[in-house]
């Protein structure tokens, strides 16, 4: 395929809007929705302070898509209009749209209290067996394995209808294209060992959209008869966007806080913007000022120092992934590229280096940790009543009717009433749906209602 064929809307069939393009209109529709809107209670890494707003999923993802369009806008004006094959300005344009929607869109399917959720409802399903009695082993995986991932693309493509986004949109956003599962394992061994195919990417109710999506786009499949395939080349380009931005801006949030001292990267993130590939971009590190050595002086300098930092070792690191892009553009398009482009920039082992000071330092906080800890507790507690509750009502409805209890905590969610003839995989579905779109905040309310721990208000 051309490169201009992966920004093709194919049957999507939907006129431009005067003065917006389709990608455009996804970002507005993304933007505008309730799983987006929701991301603004939910945790990233840290819980707020008082003193310094730190990011949550919401700025996360705003941040990450800007980054995303200017890496888009990188790749498509420096390496894809070099290369033709039908590409121009208006193509190049319609690139930095595109990542920045699918980007907007990458943590709408996280569940509240970062990835520890994940863990939590994975968590909950492993330790009781039963609830997934008569499952096949994918869809029992779809639910001990928990994956926001999967969850997102879920919201994006079935979930919430009236997002209806662009094909290439969905193709774009999809950081895994996998099932849980995959049936007859792969066609090549090392396949398995791909970035692509470290997590995955649908749930067993969207498997068939996944098939279809990424057979449109002619994606090379890896299995034998189950599904995996290979990335939408720009999937790439989402990835290294996130990338940069969680590394990046997550050690900014703790440099601020005093987790970590500036002192500790300062030296990594020179080095970072040091490796610059574009000389127009390429800026001097920040250098001390004569007489900063005081406490007062290094309190008073510190947020606009690493700030200042950050903010050229993004650019750098925008640069560095679009000359890895460029690089290795053949393979990408073929398939057969099998990392991602942070692994092979200059500036790789200065990430690697930030990401052990992160892991040592700012995830083992103990505020992090104990946010960790709540998301086990809370998520656990709603995910054994609601499903008890519903189980019951689907199983065996005039015993269940008998059981006052039951029936007032289900009348507390009836969005959750089981339907007749309703599957138990979808009636889980429901449930982890419900739980996943959780705030932090109507998460921890929630349990403590359920537990009786708190009595509710008159508004």
């Amino acid at each position: 395929m051309a490169w201009s064929d992966y920004l093709s809307l194919g049957e999507d069939g939907r006129e431009t809007t005067s003065g917006r393009s389709e990608f455009e209109r996804d970002q507005d529709r993304i933007i505008f929705s309730s799983p987006f809107r929701r991301l603004n209670d939910k945790t990233q890494v840290l819980p707020i302070p008082e003193t310094y707003f730190v990011h949550n999923r919401m700025t996360h993802s705003i941040e990450t898509s800007c980054v995303g369009r200017s890496l888009g806008n990188v790749v498509g004006e420096r390496v894809l209009e070099s290369l033709g094959e039908g590409w121009g300005r208006e193509e190049s344009r319609d690139l930095g749209d595109l990542i920045q929607a699918a980007c907007l869109a990458h943590d709408i399917g996280n569940p509240p209290f970062g990835h520890s959720g994940e863990d939590a409802i994975s968590a909950f399903f492993s330790r009781r067996p039963e609830v997934l009695a008569g499952l096949s082993e994918a869809e029992s995986r779809d639910f001990t394995s928990f994956e926001g991932n999967a969850q997102g693309f879920r919201i994006i493509s079935s979930l919430a209808p009236g997002l209806c986004l662009t094909r290439t949109t969905l193709a774009t956003f999809t950081k895994y294209p996998k099932e849980s599962v995959v049936a007859g394992g792969y066609r090549q061994a090392d396949a398995a060992s791909r970035r692509d195919q470290k997590k995955y990417g649908a749930f067993q109710s969207e498997r068939a959209i996944l098939e279809s999506l990424m057979t449109s786009f002619g994606l090379p499949r890896f299995s034998t008869s189950g599904l995996a395939f290979a990335r939408h080349p720009f999937a790439y380009l989402v990835e290294a966007a996130d990338d940069v931005c969680y590394l990046i801006i997550d050690l900014e949030d703790a440099v601020r806080l005093g987790i970590i001292g500036l002192h500790e990267v300062e030296d990594t993130l020179a080095e970072i913007i040091a490796a610059n590939p574009d000389p127009r971009s390429r800026k001097a590190p920040i250098a001390a000022e004569a007489g900063e050595d005081s406490d007062t002086r290094i309190a008073r300098d510190i947020n606009a120092r690493i700030a200042k930092f950050r903010a050229q070792a993004i650019n750098s690191l925008i640069f560095q992934c679009a000359s890895v892009f460029e690089s290795r553009s053949e393979a990408i398009a073929a398939g057969s590229f099998a990392g991602s482009l942070t692994q092979e920039i200059p500036s790789a082992d200065a990430l690697e280096r930030i990401a052990e000071v992160s892991r040592s330092k700012l995830y083992r906080y103990r505020p992090v940790l104990e946010i960790e800890t709540a998301g086990f507790e809370v998520l656990d507690g709603i995910l054994e009543i609601l499903v008890e509750c519903v189980l019951a009502k689907l199983e065996d409805p005039g015993r269940f009717s008998k059981d006052k209890r039951a029936v007032a905590r289900l009348e507390l969610f009836p969005e959750l009433e089981p339907q007749e003839g309703l599957s138990r995989y979808d009636a889980l579905r429901g449930i982890t749906d419900y739980v996943a779109g959780m705030t932090d905040s109507f998460a921890v309310s929630t349990y403590r209602r359920l537990r009786g721990m708190e009595l509710p208000r008159m508004y």
